[in-house]
């Protein structure tokens, strides 16, 4: 896993038992006491692959819309001769939130970087990270911290502290309120971190092409996103190829 921005979902209540006629109260109550104190607590049902896909292919569809939204709009924009306040104001916002300096001028290479930037990742390539980042949604993050990516934050209480934290380190696992906005701070990840350049140049350079966003091309561009490297792309591939038609069917 790596940090967020620097690259790198109950028990149930025990049932309670009706009252027992008042003869067998007394003898039955340090039994009770006792099958309360020594019975296992409840499991929580193993997702699948199905449920989990149904799960979260909608809300990554959602936010890649979001994304292709302000992408046309960018478009858009740049095309005119001149931009209205509203538009101005609107372009600062979707600026900042991609990590570009909105520039006097807007200049040829801001256009180039902002539409490097404000572009979806393919569906496939998602729903092989999280299947491979959060077990299928099984993972601990995932269940008690709405975190399907492995993404990190480092403020005190912001996350869910790892078991096997290394001695000094002082990251949590970032807990988020739902799991739609764990992926959308994992594409704002892909599209703003430095160690994503490579992702982005290639997805630009399939754009350019009139060409398909390719899960299995664009996996090249994760490298860095484990310290596994080229094994962790090798993995989210496999996950790719795997899966390709189950996502289709769903």
């Amino acid at each position: 896993m790596i940090a967020l921005l620097s690259a790198c979902s109950h028990a149930l209540p025990l049932p309670q038992e009706a009252d027992k006629p008042l003869a067998a109260k007394a003898s039955a109550e340090s039994a009770d006491k006792k099958s309360v104190a020594t019975a296992p607590p409840p499991q929580r049902k193993r997702m699948g692959k199905r449920a989990f896909i149904t799960l979260m292919k909608p809300l990554v569809q959602l936010e890649n819309e979001r994304v292709m939204r302000e992408r046309r709009l960018l478009i858009q924009w740049r095309d005119q001769h001149r931009l209205t306040a509203s538009q101005q104001r609107a372009l600062q916002a979707i600026a900042k939130r991609y990590r570009v300096g909105l520039q006097v001028g807007l200049s040829h290479r801001f256009w180039h970087t902002m539409l490097r930037r404000v572009d979806m990742i393919p569906l496939d390539l998602v729903l092989a990270q999280a299947a491979n980042e959060s077990s299928w949604g099984n993972s601990r993050f995932a269940r008690e911290a709405n975190n399907y990516f492995g993404q990190w934050c480092f403020q005190q209480g912001c996350g869910v502290v790892p078991l096997r934290r290394d001695a000094g380190a002082h990251h949590e696992v970032k807990r988020f309120a739902s799991a739609q906005l764990s992926v959308r701070a994992y594409i704002r990840n892909l599209n703003t971190s430095d160690s994503y350049l490579l992702l982005r140049k290639m997805r630009l350079s399939m754009r350019r092409s009139h060409k398909p966003l390719d899960a299995d091309f664009l996996a090249m561009g994760l490298k860095d996103y484990s310290q596994r490297g080229m094994r962790y792309v090798s993995i989210i591939r496999g996950i790719v190829r795997s899966n390709r038609e189950l996502v289709r069917s769903l």
